[in-house]
């Protein structure tokens, strides 16, 4: 499938790799118009790749069948808006938009135009996240009490959004995933900007019927932290993603002893079996991509469409107007 690629920043650097690797992709053009990262773009492409300052010249190129966009979020509504209305397949980086109201308009546009959008809401593709997902749907770990994550790292410090809508995008988008499209009834948020404009320090609680979720998102820690807590009534499952072991399965909970008076009702401890399961190294952002390739070739609608977007931009921007109150 013939693409072209808008932005070519830290992340886009990575993305144009992966469209190079890729067979499943004919990379046609990488368009930048910031002068220093267009030369590093010549430097690092192939020759075939043409590098360009607009992308709106390969708009109404037939051969062309879909845009990746990897620029500041600030800047995707517009682009992708643009594709979409010449009948182009959009490729989006996370979050889909700055607000709520530009990702309708963005998923009405999909609609309209009869196009693939897809989010690179990128932990969906990530093969620990997916077997987390199957122990979830085969019932192995019962019903979901909560959700715990930590991502924290030092910088980089984003110009265009907060840690929030950075780090905790990624956890927001998993739980949506993971309770099939679940929304919270409840939220708090909050944040610290130390400099700059954004948050770089945030917490963000839910409450969803049946379980909570926390995460807390940092661009301002001297070590660099991944890991997930997803606690079921069978089993709780680690995920470490800086650590060898990256998943751990505790066969463990609470057991209720009955009795026949309800005040004689005991909770105790079970403590199980910890496994660590065998699970194959795969590219994330490979598999989004080639993900989206295979939704635009069999007109299906991807697992991070617009309509499992918009629940996430929802979230966000509650979350942000939260934060703002303080």
């Amino acid at each position: 499938m013939k693409v072209v690629q808008v932005g070519y920043g830290y992340w886009g650097a990575n993305i144009s790799k992966k469209l190079v690797a890729s067979s499943k992709f004919e990379f046609k053009a990488l368009c930048e118009i910031l002068p220093d990262r267009a030369e590093k773009a010549r430097r690092e492409l192939p020759d075939y790749v043409e590098i360009s300052d607009n992308y709106e010249n390969y708009l109404d190129d037939p051969e062309v069948k879909a845009f990746v966009i990897a620029t500041q979020t600030v800047n995707t509504f517009d682009i992708g808006m643009k594709a979409m209305s010449m009948g182009k397949h959009v490729f989006m980086e996370k979050p889909l938009a700055t607000t709520v109201e530009r990702s309708l308009k963005l998923m009405e546009q999909a609609k309209k135009q009869g196009v693939i959008l897809h989010c690179d809401h990128i932990m969906l593709y990530n093969p620990y996240y997916r077997y987390i997902k199957k122990l979830y749907d085969s019932g192995e770990l019962g019903d979901l009490m909560y959700y715990d994550t930590e991502k924290l790292n030092l910088g980089p410090i984003r110009k265009d959004v907060d840690a929030l809508m950075d780090l905790a995008v990624h956890d927001i988008a998993v739980i949506d995933w993971l309770s099939g499209g679940c929304e919270p009834v409840e939220l708090s948020a909050m944040g610290h900007i130390p400099f700059g404009e954004h948050e770089t320090h945030t917490y963000l609680t839910m409450k969803y019927d049946g379980f909570i979720a926390h995460l807390k998102s940092s661009w301002m820690s001297p070590l660099k932290i991944r890991q997930t807590v997803v606690a079921g009534t069978k089993k709780i499952v680690i995920f470490d993603d800086m650590s060898v072991e990256r998943i751990k399965v505790y066969d463990c909970g609470i057991d209720v002893k009955p009795a026949e008076s309800y005040e004689d009702y005991v909770y105790t401890n079970r403590r199980g079996d910890i496994y660590v399961p065998n699970i194959e190294f795969e590219d994330s952002l490979q598999n989004s991509l080639e993900f989206f390739e295979n939704c635009v070739q069999t007109g299906t609608q991807s697992l991070s469409g617009p309509e499992p977007s918009l629940r996430v931009m929802k979230v966000l921007e509650w979350a942000e107007k939260q934060m703002k109150k303080q």
